[in-house]
């Protein structure tokens, strides 16, 4: 059987880059940065996986999507 080998991009805020790059190391995913925003603050990543690495991902992007939750949560409290 043929090993399914799936691409995505993931755009990880500079402030929580370390915690994402654990996870990566941890499960063996094949990444690159393939960009930088440095007026949003964030880098692009690459990452390479197979079926048995989703469960790192989706603790990668949950990483990243409280990140940002957090941050506009702070941004409403700065308006009160």
């Amino acid at each position: 059987m043929q090993t399914v080998i799936t691409k995505r991009e993931l755009q990880v805020p500079v402030d929580v880059l370390i915690r994402v790059a654990d996870v990566l190391l941890e499960n063996d995913i094949t990444n690159s940065i393939t960009g930088t925003d440095e007026e949003d603050g964030y880098i692009t990543i690459e990452v390479e996986y197979e079926k048995e690495q989703r469960d790192a991902i989706h603790e990668a992007e949950d990483i990243i999507s409280d990140y940002h939750e957090n941050e506009e949560e702070e941004d409403d409290d700065d308006e009160d």
